[in-house]
């Protein structure tokens, strides 16, 4: 946006830690307002709030469990009556379980679709109403949705639908508004901590990825600032995959 142009808000989910903090303190950068949910962690929310009024916007944020369809109702029914249009969504939430066919418990599967699939799209189906003309929808997939390994079906199923969701959104709510996809690789988050601080694996994920490296949050904002960003607005039903080359 330029100094001229008015406030506009951006919704991230999952925003208090990891990829949906670095989304919104690049967006705040970038003088959006920004609004996110947060399930757990309350002392990191309260945080994050702090850093992204120090960077002179507004923030709001909302504790809610999305996998819950109660608790996501009455989150988007308190956001619609707040009377103000949203520029963005970007789902970002998710979850992730790495148990392989015979570990994964119907728990475990229906936790990953809910949160990692059908909450983004009951969001979209809630709020689409709201987004601006010339607005966006970011859904956060994964490399993993687009390649298949013998773990994480949940995981990996619920990502490799959420591309193709984004595909159909993006024809049915063309021209007003843009729906794309970010697909993250192996990613510095606390989600996957166990991964990138043991030695072993994260020099293996460095020697197969082309570009040498693990991704960082920032990464993935940088992206999703990309696919916001009204200059690239003939731009839909895309997935920009940021994984370093992994997934060649």
């Amino acid at each position: 946006m330029s100094k001229n142009d008015p406030t506009r808000t951006v919704l991230v989910t999952g925003g208090n830690r990891g990829i949906g903090k670095a989304i919104g303190l690049a967006l705040a950068k970038s003088r959006y307002d920004i609004t996110f949910t947060y399930n757990s962690g309350t002392k990191e929310a309260i945080s994050t709030e702090r850093e992204i009024v120090e960077l002179g916007v507004n923030v709001k944020s909302y504790q809610v469990n999305l996998a819950s369809v109660e608790r996501l109702e009455d989150f988007t029914r308190k956001v619609k009556e707040n009377g103000k249009k949203i520029f963005a969504l970007i789902n970002n939430a998710g979850v992730y379980s790495g148990k392989t066919l015979n570990e994964i418990s119907n728990e475990d599967w229906e936790k990953t679709i809910d949160l990692n699939l059908t909450a983004p799209f009951y969001l979209v189906r809630n709020l689409h109403g709201i987004i601006e003309d010339g607005g966006s929808v970011v859904n956060i997939s994964s490399v993993y949705g687009l390649r298949a390994d013998a773990w994480a079906h949940g995981y990996q199923a619920s990502k490799a639908a959420i591309i193709h969701l984004t595909r159909a959104l993006a024809k049915e709510l063309a021209p007003q508004i843009r729906v794309n996809c970010v697909a993250p690789g192996y990613i510095k988050t606390d989600m996957n901590r166990e991964g990138w601080t043991n030695e072993s694996f994260h020099n293996r994920i460095k020697k197969m990825t082309p570009m040498s490296r693990w991704g960082e949050a920032e990464d993935i904002a940088n992206a999703v600032k990309f696919l916001i960003d009204p200059e690239n607005g003939f731009i839909t039903g895309e997935t920009l995959v940021v994984d370093g080359g992994i997934g060649l």
